[in-house]
């Protein structure tokens, strides 16, 4: 009973979207918040939909610390000019997660093709 403050959780480490979903719900039926690990245009969407968080976590930054933005975005930053002027920090609002992903980068550092299961 009361052995924590919140509950952390994030859609890379558990279930995707979905999970992180699932996670949010439950922690918000003991009357906990959820903070998600780490920063992304995922966890901004999941955080726009769900009432029981209020802390959105950015990587190193700093103005003296290079971009740490993920290199398979484009058109997205989680650097200090994600922030605006009030201190919030909005979901992108494109189709799917909201950004276009760079897909030159993507096949440049593809390392495998294969078929998980057969349809």
């Amino acid at each position: 009973a009361e052995g924590t403050d919140y509950v952390r959780c994030g859609a890379h480490e558990d279930g995707g979207v979905t999970g992180a979903m699932k996670i949010a719900h439950a922690t918000e039926g003991f009357g906990l918040d959820v903070e998600l690990h780490g920063p992304g245009p995922v966890h901004r969407h999941i955080m726009s939909a769900i009432r029981n968080t209020n802390f959105y976590e950015l990587g190193l930054v700093h103005p003296k610390v290079k971009s740490t933005k993920a290199p398979v975005y484009q058109d997205y930053s989680d650097d200090l000019d994600a922030i605006d002027k009030d201190g919030n920090v909005w979901a992108p609002d494109g189709p799917g997660i909201g950004v276009p992903l760079d897909w030159d980068w993507i096949n440049a550092h593809r390392v495998e093709e294969g078929v998980l299961a057969e349809s």
